[in-house]
């Protein structure tokens, strides 16, 4: 996702309550135990840190963390720093190991950027930022619940006599095409394992999600960011932008229904990878994982 469209999701980014909040406190939960069996003191990296309240979870668990927050957005890196105490990093996670250590934490945390961020980019420079034992916090969505969308795009736009909801469907297409969102689990795992990883643990959260009317859809979209690579169409003005993303949520018929499917994972070096990865460490100590 481009800056500008990042920094205008970050005016009216939702942590407080909704998906992400959720998701928040369920990984927190989970992931705490596995940081809990780690020895000394924590480092943390959030490839995508957003408003911090993912790392704000982690802190009040009382664990030892060091933490750094990368985004893209100069704005979300602000709401970050305003939340809790972080070392920020300006650049996207496609680049981390550029800015970021190798081999230097102990969980990497990656939720909800593979929107914007190709996966095989990412799990290699996860891969490489993981200390021995570490373990990657991924979240992302999946295509699976994605049919009532797919099916309202085509019903009401592309399939329209109208050319403007004709040329609407087709920017829809253009921002899905852009995302890198698996299509399933059985996708990702495969994406997973050829990068020398594995699934340590994994959860699904389905939340079932109704819009009564435009503005629920508008702001679920754009204002809170999962329909934001809308906002990224060359050429096209983030404002501009939200002015057609407001007149085309007006084009659907209500309530509208889907559901959000949510795979939650922890995944960790693959265990002939990890030898490999310890050489490359050098002096740095394995810490044990669950």
């Amino acid at each position: 996702m481009s800056q500008r469209a990042h920094d205008a999701v970050a005016a009216g980014y939702n942590s407080g309550s909704g998906i992400i909040a959720d998701k928040n406190r369920a990984v927190a939960a989970q992931l705490g135990e596995r940081l809990r069996l780690r020895a000394g003191p924590l480092a943390a990296a959030d490839l995508g840190v957003g408003d911090g309240a993912m790392l704000a979870q982690l802190a009040a668990l009382g664990l030892p963390l060091t933490m750094t927050g990368l985004d893209v957005s100069p704005a979300m890196l602000r709401l970050a720093a305003d939340r809790v105490p972080l070392k920020t990093v300006h650049a996207p996670a496609q680049r981390a190991r550029e800015v970021l250590p190798a081999a230097a934490f102990d969980v990497v945390l990656a939720h909800f950027i593979l929107a914007y961020v190709d996966r095989h980019a990412l799990l290699a420079q996860a891969r490489e930022l993981l200390a021995p034992g570490g373990v990657l916090s991924l979240v992302t969505t999946t295509e699976e619940g994605g049919g009532p969308f797919f099916e309202g795009l085509d019903r009401f736009f592309l399939k329209s006599r109208n050319p403007l909801k004709r040329a609407m469907g087709r920017l829809c297409q253009r921002g899905i095409a852009q995302s890198h969102v698996p299509q399933s689990f059985a996708s990702l795992e495969a994406d997973i394992q050829a990068a020398g990883l594995v699934v340590l643990r994994r959860d699904t959260m389905r939340q079932h999600i109704t819009f009564n009317n435009a503005d629920e859809a508008y702001r679920f979209g754009i204002d809170e960011g999962w329909a934001a690579n809308f906002l990224t169409t060359p050429g096209v003005p983030v404002r501009a932008g939200k002015a057609l993303a407001r007149w085309g949520t007006r084009q659907a018929t209500y309530p509208f229904s889907f559901t959000h499917v949510i795979e939650m994972l922890e995944i960790g070096m693959a265990p002939s990878s990890t030898n490999r990865h310890t050489e490359r460490a050098g002096s740095l100590d394995a810490k044990g994982i669950a």
